[in-house]
């Protein structure tokens, strides 16, 4: 069997393991695909500056220049968005066409709709499945905090550059979410891993055979043997948000706000990621640093899991998520998490038995539980122990590769 995936990420090539949080699960199902499944042959496509191809064993992988048309791009800032987004979809097409005519694949596997990648069900007769990852729309729809308009986030930023930058980030998102709905209608079979992902695919595509199918974590996080949790004295909570503020950076500052005023022992709340705060500060008033908010930057995966062990527990402010790999990484590492109960995270967290979901955009609950369970050592632990149990089962290797190949075959089948 031929597949040929279409990745936002290098994957292995060149040894890159993407280790860095997002991306690092495809760089791990690829391994244990290779490793168990010899039978297939694997072709990785992606966006990569610069880069050959290159066959190792089985995979063959494809890095591809992201051509610069500085005609193209003036029209996708003046045209309309629905124009703009076939300009950018049919030229992106022709170089993914020559990989898919290069590699002959049986199957092709796109992950995500970041990229234009799911796009070439269009153009080609061999069955393409969509893995979903996030989803633009309901992104969009959600990338604002309330009462936040997006001329009030363009225009908070500091310089005419990055102004700049924000305008056409707000254009990027819109031509890639009518790309992504276009998509999402056409394409014929999903993979997901959520009640929410999947009431979006019936939605839009009721005729779409839709397959659950699970993630591989990054493998730190299975060294099991090392995950004794210590709990501090001192509560310390960490949470991972990266740059988009629809990730809930004004939320957590406002929570931290409260805390502050409410809870009796000092704490400190470690934020990794993004360690640009300055819109969140500038809108909800409030400076990290008086809050006890401590940026901590990009972290490897191994620095996420010690912290993660040594931590009261872990927080996710995002107001709008499918499954966030750094909750399900939390609770393979047994530590408690409290999250905003958005998109497909119900999937994730049993409410009050493998973790605590909050309503989006609520401060005050989300205060409340982070004392409760900083309170509640004991209680804490059971939380966490009960969400490592669950996130194994969720999460097993073998199982999770063993169904992709299964998925393959079924579409293979039903294809023919």
């Amino acid at each position: 069997m031929r597949v040929l995936w279409f990745t936002n990420t290098p994957s292995c090539y060149e040894g890159k393991g993407n280790d860095y949080n997002g991306g690092g699960w495809i760089s791990s199902l690829e391994q244990e695909l290779k490793s168990h499944y010899t039978n297939v042959k694997l072709g990785i496509c992606f966006y990569y500056d610069a880069g050959v191809k290159l066959k190792i064993e089985n995979v063959t992988y494809y890095p591809i220049n992201r051509k610069k048309r500085p005609k193209s791009l003036l029209k996708q800032f003046f045209y309309s968005r629905e124009k703009a987004s076939y300009i950018y979809q049919e030229e992106a097409l022709l170089d993914l066409i020559d990989v898919v005519d290069d590699f002959q694949p049986d199957v092709i596997h796109v992950f995500g709709t970041e990229n234009v990648f799911g796009a070439l069900y269009k153009v080609v007769s061999v069955p393409v499945v969509l893995h979903i990852q996030g989803i633009l729309a309901p992104s969009l729809h959600s990338f604002l905090p309330p009462k936040v308009s997006w001329l009030r986030y363009i225009l908070y930023n500091r310089s005419i550059r990055s102004i700049f930058a924000a305008y056409r980030e707000k254009l990027i998102w819109e031509r890639n979410s009518i790309i992504e709905d276009r998509i999402y209608r056409g394409v014929q079979y999903f993979m997901g891993r959520t009640t929410w992902d999947k009431s979006v695919v019936s939605l839009v595509n009721p005729r779409a055979k839709y397959f659950y199918c699970g993630e591989i974590l990054r493998d730190v996080f299975y060294a099991f043997n090392e995950n004794k949790r210590r709990i501090p004295q001192k509560p310390l909570f960490i949470s991972i948000i990266s740059w988009q503020i629809y990730k809930g950076a004004d939320l957590a500052l406002r929570t931290a706000l409260l805390l502050k005023e409410c809870m009796e022992s000092d704490f400190e709340w470690h934020i990794y990621g993004s360690d640009n705060a300055y819109f969140a500060e500038k809108l909800t008033g409030i400076k990290a640093s008086d809050v006890n908010i401590v940026f901590k930057g990009v972290a490897s995966a191994g620095k996420l899991k010690e912290a993660m062990l040594n931590s009261t527990a872990y927080i996710h402010t995002s107001y709008i998520e499918n499954s966030s790999n750094a909750i399900c990484e939390a609770q393979l590492s047994g530590c408690t998490c409290i999250a905003t109960s958005v998109g497909g995270t119900a999937s994730l967290i049993e409410n009050g038995v493998s973790g605590f979901l909050v309503p989006a955009n609520d401060p005050y609950r989300m205060a409340y539980l982070m004392k409760y369970i900083a309170d509640n050592r004991t209680e804490n632990e059971k939380i966490g122990k009960a969400a490592c149990v669950l996130a194994k089962k969720r999460h097993e290797k073998k199982e999770i590769v063993a169904r992709v190949v299964e998925i393959y075959n079924d579409i293979l089948k039903n294809n023919r």
